[in-house]
C-alpha cells in the first residue's frame, strides 16, 4: 500500500529516486483493489512467522484492513497505518475490531510513541522515500524478540521493462486461474482491476528492485534477516535481539 511520498531506494544506498506518480493514487483504486485483495491469500507468510509473544502489532500499509483484520484475531491489539483515507474508510466500515486501531498515518515520517511484538508491512516500502531510515525507526520500536515481517514487490527478471503492455500481459495470465478459483464474475472483475488506466498508470510510475539488490538492501539494514522468494515479491524476516544480549 502507498504512503505519502512516491520514491525508492536508489542503486547505491538509501537516497531518494525521484518518481512521477501520484502518492494519492490509490484514492481512486480504493473499492476496487480491496475486491482485488480480498481475492488473494496475502496473509499465510505473516501468520507462519508471528512471534510467541502477541500483544501488539503494527501494521505499515494497512489499505483496506485485510492485514490487520487477521492479525486482530491472534494479538490483543493491532494498530494499522495508512496514508489513504478512502483505504482506511473500507477499513473501519467493513474490517473494525475492538482491538484494531485504524489512523492516516505517513510511513515516511513516523514518529512511535509505543513498542511492538510484531511489524508487518504488505507491499508498501517501494513507495518510501528512505527505506533505511523507515527500517531504522521500525527497529527501535521493537519488543525485544519482537520479528519485523515483511512482503514487498521484488523483479524477478529486471531486463523485462515494467509497463502498461507487460501488466497487462500478466493479467491475462492470471485470468485462467482466477476463473478456476472464483467464478468468471470475479475472474472478470479482477481483470478489468488489473488492465484498468488507474492501475496501469500506478503501477509504471513504480520503481521496483530487482531480487539480488532488494536482499542487498535490506541486508544492510537488517543483519540476519531471512529472505523469502514469493513469485512477484520477497518476504522477510528479522527477529529483534534478546533484551540480555544488548545489556
Amino acid at each position: 500500500m502507498p504512503t505519502q511520498s512516491s520514491a525508492n531506494t536508489s542503486a547505491s544506498g538509501p537516497a531518494a529516486v525521484p518518481k512521477t506518480c501520484n502518492p494519492r493514487s490509490f484514492d481512486h483504486l480504493a473499492d476496487e483493489y480491496d475486491f482485488v485483495a480480498s481475492l488473494e491469500q496475502r496473509s499465510a507468510f505473516f501468520l507462519t512467522h508471528l512471534p510467541e509473544r502477541r500483544q501488539r502489532v503494527l501494521d505499515v500499509g494497512c489499505g483496506t484492513g485485510i492485514l490487520a483484520h487477521e492479525l486482530s484475531r491472534h494479538f490483543g491489539t493491532v494498530v494499522a497505518i495508512d496514508i489513504s483515507e478512502p483505504m482506511l474508510a473500507i477499513a473501519r466500515a467493513r474490517r473494525a475490531a475492538p482491538n484494531i486501531d485504524y489512523r492516516r498515518v505517513d510511513a515516511n515520517h513516523l514518529a512511535l510513541n509505543q513498542t511492538f511484538d510484531c511489524i508487518v508491512s504488505h507491499t508498501t516500502f517501494h513507495h518510501l522515500n528512505d527505506v533505511t531510515e523507515t527500517l531504522r525507526v521500525l527497529k527501535a520500536s521493537l519488543e525485544p524478540r519482537g520479528r519485523l515481517i515483511l512482503v514487498d514487490n521484488a523483479c524477478r527478471w529486471p531486463l523485462i521493462p515494467r509497463n502498461a503492455s507487460t501488466s497487462t500481459a500478466k493479467a491475462c495470465l492470471k485470468l485462467a486461474p482466477n476463473l478456476f478459483h472464483h467464478g468468471p464474475r470475479s475472474a472478470w472483475r479482477s481483470f478489468r482491476f488489473y488492465t484498468s488506466r488507474h492501475w496501469l498508470d500506478h503501477v509504471q510510475s513504480d520503481q521496483i528492485l530487482s531480487r539480488t539488490r532488494f536482499r542487498e538492501v535490506y541486508a544492510a539494514a537488517l543483519p540476519g534477516a531471512t529472505f523469502i522468494p514469493l513469485k512477484y515479491f520477497m518476504g522477510v524476516v528479522w527477529q529483534a535481539p534478546d533484551a540480555r544480549a544488548t545489556q
